[in-house]
């Protein structure tokens, strides 16, 4: 015989889940999205420099 899914009542143990905040993001414009943010500044430090590729036993033998 089959006992059902929802026929045992469940057991409260007591914990409350709180309630967080949805997260929303604010939707850009048509035009900031087209042609950038003016208040943008570029804190990189460096440029990206694309590394060199080294053969097999250029890397094995440190020539």
């Amino acid at each position: 015989m089959c006992i059902p899914h929802g026929a045992v009542g469940s057991k409260s143990n007591g914990f409350v889940k709180e309630d967080k905040p949805k997260k929303h993001i604010q939707r850009v414009s048509k035009d900031q999205f087209e042609k950038g943010d003016p208040d943008f500044i570029d804190e990189r430090v460096s440029e990206y420099e694309s590394k060199k590729k080294e053969g097999f036993f250029t890397s094995l033998f440190g020539l």
